[in-house]
């Protein structure tokens, strides 16, 4: 027998699942017959929604209460039961609501009987809401003609806020949903069209669906709207396919249409499993308060995730929608296991599978391993927060938890590497076939078909168990950092491990962390990276302090050594200066390539890294770029980027900022010289292309002229009619001139955008829009984004930042905010994760506590009554207090750095 993990027990008594409490055990629903009439008002994107729920269920326990999932719903008085085998109505006595606790009871004269069936009719109505899972987004048709979409989104808590229901996701029970809807509308959900039929209003029709397998009430889903579709050719053994979009925009979804069939096929094969319904509807949404979904038979995505233009869209846009297809059809064997608690888990190898499922389509991309190392470089900078949470948290709340499903992807992504992929795809599929089994898992039950299937290949140390492995990094908050100091006379290295925070002062847990690490290395002369199975291991212990590792005879004192080859494990490494500096050596050397390309991108990240939380200095980080001339793989730049992109933002408003432009400027020439001071910016493959990319954008970030004189140039060639700037670069070339540009060049890209059909053509124009440094352009831009409720909230986010982000107009829009804060809430429907994203831009820019206290001072006064919103209020505080944190320790080690490294005579290099 599995032993359940302490942790998990403690959850499961603490947080009742579903949120309706013991009383609910009483009762259990066997079937939902739901009918429901929508109407929208077009003008306001606004309406409302009433019908009624029929439930069949069976008593439990006797009672004569029942309590049902009820959330900003009125629900009618005629509410009637049926007890079935007599057919005798049971009389209400009584019915309350505890909205609070999204509640409602309705209390009856006489007993429930044990073992008897009951049929319970509740009528009820409610509003379309974004904060709600039943909402209206809009858009414009090709006659410039308004139009509204109706769509469901009950994951992962919001069933009761669309009809009144047992939220508890253990209670399966099969759907039969009717949808009242205007005629002209398409109506669609997870199964296929039973029967439609006339309404007693003349204009609406009724939609019959055919009955849904047994499934929780978060399953559902359902849409109306004016979309059209296509029809993918027929999957061999697989579902049939239908695309749902809009008619403008139709052609753009052909990429992604054709490779969905691959995807499916290829999961099929590797889950050992045929798809688990006859169809699938794929709903692509113009406007959505929520990301991608996946349920039985019907998947939602943002048109952005989804639309792909092969003239007007950038080749990482291209990844992203292959990638986005792919994650969310490998979600599909998993979701149907239906255990809330290990979303995370489920997510995380949904993200990690997916790769392989691009790899498949696109072979030439390359994708899953540079994914990996892309999402790795980001987990590491959110999780190296005082405020990280355990990932077995991550379902506490019932909501998505992105840091928690990316880290999880990169521990399966560590642990295939250590057990291999005959043993992976195994434990993979006799997982899948023992839960649906009807068995009680967790993720102790992954972690031992695991270690079976890694014992039968043999691929593990004895003394490894996978169950102490990844409980040591899934049970507690953050990662590791490692300490390798060698002992140059003895020989001898000295590995030891703490966890890393990237701001050290805030309070630290007392009790010692530690994790299980494989630890990987490489030296000079012996430099093979592509093996990433373990020489040795970092062990835990329980709660006792882990113990510090030596080995011997790693390497020659003048050789340097490497650990956590190709960024294996999701930790940060960092070494003693002198090992520091042979690495350093290497780097400048005309060897450098012998360090593979993702081990290069760990190395320049972890000393970035390291030298804010100062662990290393930043004379030995800013050094550490100088190798950056000299390197032609993108990921080692994109590496860079991400620290140098905060750095940028960080020291703007400071006296240091014309001397690091200094340092950045001597730094880029060389590069941007030999990529585009040639016979025009063509690219010829795609590491190229993502290389031109990031330097172009680090070159005119930091002000270099002939950046800026290659961007205008480029600039001036542009018109209505014809645009010859190749697209992975224009958002650059449009921002700088933009930038330096006249009324007249900012007016060319708005008509741009107006005519523009192309979700990612539209998102590099409204950016580039907000590099102004006019205050006209910057308040205009805000206005459209706010002003009308037909513009998607993704690009209103997306104005919004921009503008913040642009020296001028972070107090533009902060004043917008909070000036105009009443009449958002209403646009977004009090929708706190939309609201939220929108005042963590602005705590992202602050870096003194005056303005951590006026935005502090504008949450509690004014966002206080969103729902939820304390949590995300602690985590937006936490931004400012580690920018501020960091401007108080780090700032002048960094100053005098840069002072050190230029030679600066500048004031503040001097006093």
């Amino acid at each position: 027998m599995i032993k359940l993990p302490w942790y998990l027990i403690v959850l499961h008594l603490c947080l009742p699942i579903g949120g309706t409490g013991a009383a609910a055990s009483n009762l259990r629903p066997l079937h939902y017959n739901l009918s429901l009439l929508t109407e929208v008002e077009p003008l306001k994107l606004s309406g409302n929604f009433s019908g009624e729920v029929v439930i069949r269920l069976r008593v439990w326990r006797e009672t004569r209460t029942i309590i049902l999932s009820c959330n900003g719903l009125q629900v009618g008085e005629n509410v009637l039961l049926v007890r079935r085998n007599t057919g005798g109505r049971v009389t209400v006595r009584k019915m309350w609501q505890a909205r609070s606790v999204h509640q409602l009871g309705i209390v009856f004269n006489s007993m429930l009987w044990l073992g008897e069936e009951y049929t319970l009719v509740v009528p009820f109505s409610g509003q379309l809401s974004r904060a709600s899972g039943y909402f209206v987004g809009g858009y414009m048709d090709s006659r410039h003609h308004q139009q509204w979409i109706a769509v469901t989104q009950l994951a992962p808590n919001l069933a009761n806020t669309v009809f009144p229901c047992f939220e508890n996701r253990t209670f399966l029970a099969p759907f039969i949903l009717n949808l009242a809807h205007p005629r002209g509308t398409n109506a669609v959900s997870n199964m296929r069209v039973l029967k439609t039929s006339d309404h007693e209003k003349d204009d609406y029709i009724w939609t019959t669906f055919q009955q849904t397998p047994a499934m929780s009430v978060q399953k559902l889903a359902f849409s109306i709207n004016r979309f059209t579709n296509r029809t993918s050719a027929e999957i061999p053994k697989g579902p049939a396919l239908t695309t749902w979009l809009r008619p403008k925009i139709a052609d753009q979804g052909d990429y992604a249409i054709s490779i969905t069939s691959q995807i499916i096929v290829f999961f099929i094969s590797l889950f050992g499993k045929p798809y688990p319904a006859m169809k699938i509807d794929q709903l692509v949404l113009p406007d959505t308060a929520y990301q991608s979904h996946e349920h039985l038979g019907l998947v939602s995505y943002p048109e952005a995730a989804f639309l792909y233009s092969a003239q007007r869209s950038t080749t990482r846009a291209k990844q992203q929608v292959a990638s986005h297809v792919a994650h969310e059809f490998a979600h599909h064997w998993l979701s149907d296991l239906e255990n809330a608690a290990l979303y995370w888990l489920h997510n995380g190898l949904s993200d990690y599978v997916s790769g392989f499922a691009v790899d498949n389509v696109e072979p030439a991309w390359r994708f899953h391993e540079l994914s990996m190392v892309r999402q790795a470089l980001g987990v590491l900078v959110k999780d190296s927060k005082g405020s990280a949470q355990p990932m077995s948290l991550a379902y506490a709340s019932m909501s998505s938890d992105t840091q928690a499903n990316q880290k999880s992807a990169l521990l399966f992504r560590m642990l295939h590497s250590l057990i291999g992929t005959q043993a992976f795809v195994n434990a993979l599929r006799l997982y899948l076939q023992r839960s649906h089994k009807g068995s009680s898992f967790h993720q102790a039950f992954l972690w031992h078909t695991l270690q079976e299937e890694s014992d039968n290949q043999m691929s593990l140390r004895q003394d490894i168990k996978v169950s102490q492995l990844m409980d040591s990094w899934t049970m507690q908050p953050g990662y590791p950092l490692i300490r390798v100091v060698r002992n140059y006379d003895t020989n001898e290295v000295t590995v030891s491990q703490e966890r890393f925070l990237r701001n050290p002062g805030k309070l630290m847990q007392k009790r010692q962390q530690c994790w299980w690490v494989p630890l990987t290395f490489a030296t000079a002369g012996i430099d093979s990276f592509v093996s990433t199975l373990p020489s040795e291991w970092l062990t835990c212990q329980g709660r006792q302090s882990a113990s510090p590792l030596i080995l011997n005879e790693v390497a020659q004192p003048d050789k340097w050594v490497v650990f956590n080859l190709r960024l294996a494990t999701p930790c940060r490494v960092t070494y003693d200066e002198r090992n520091w500096q042979l690495i350093g050596n290497a780097l400048s050397g005309p060897n450098a390539s012998s360090i593979d390309r993702f081990t290069r991108a760990q190395l320049i990240s972890d000393v970035l890294n390291l030298a804010g939380a100062g662990v290393v200095t930043y004379d030995l980080a800013l050094n550490f770029l100088r190798h950056l001339r000299n390197e032609d793989e993108f990921i080692v730049w994109q590496a860079a980027d991400k620290y140098l992109e905060w750095l940028h933002r960080t020291l703007r408003q400071t006296t240091i900022i014309s001397t690091f432009k200094g340092f950045m400027k001597d730094l880029m020439q060389t590069k941007f010289d030999e990529l585009f001071k040639r016979d025009g910016p063509a690219a010829e493959n795609g590491n190229i292309t993502e290389l031109m990319v990031i330097v172009l954008q680090l070159s005119c970030r930091t002000d270099l002229e002939s950046c800026a004189e290659f961007a205008l140039k480029e600039f001036a060639s542009l018109t209505l009619e014809t645009n010859r700037i190749p697209v992975d670069l224009s958002e650059t070339i449009y921002c700088t001139a933009i930038q330096f540009g006249t009324e007249a060049d900012w007016t060319l890209l708005r008509r741009l955008y107006t005519r523009s059909n192309v979700s990612e053509e539209r998102r590099i124009l409204l950016s580039a829009m907000a590099c102004s440094r006019e205050n006209w352009a910057l308040e205009k831009l805000l206005n459209l984004a706010f002003a009308g409720r037909y513009m998607p909230k993704n690009d209103v986010l997306l104005i919004f930042s921009a503008v913040a982000q642009n020296p001028l107009g972070y107090n533009l829009a902060k004043k917008y905010l909070v000036d105009n804060i009443k009449a958002i809430i209403k646009l977004y429907g009090s929708n706190t994760n939309e609201l939220a994203q929108l005042v963590t831009v602005l705590m992202k820019e602050v870096t003194t506590e005056e303005e951590l206290n006026a935005l502090r001072m504008f949450m509690r006064t004014d966002l206080q009554n969103l729902p939820g919103f304390e949590t995300a209020f602690r985590r937006i505080l936490e931004l400012g207090e580690d920018n501020i944190a960091w401007h108080t320790r780090q700032y002048h080690n960094l100053l005098a750095a840069v002072c050190n490294i230029t030679g600066s005579i500048e004031p503040q290099c001097i006093y």
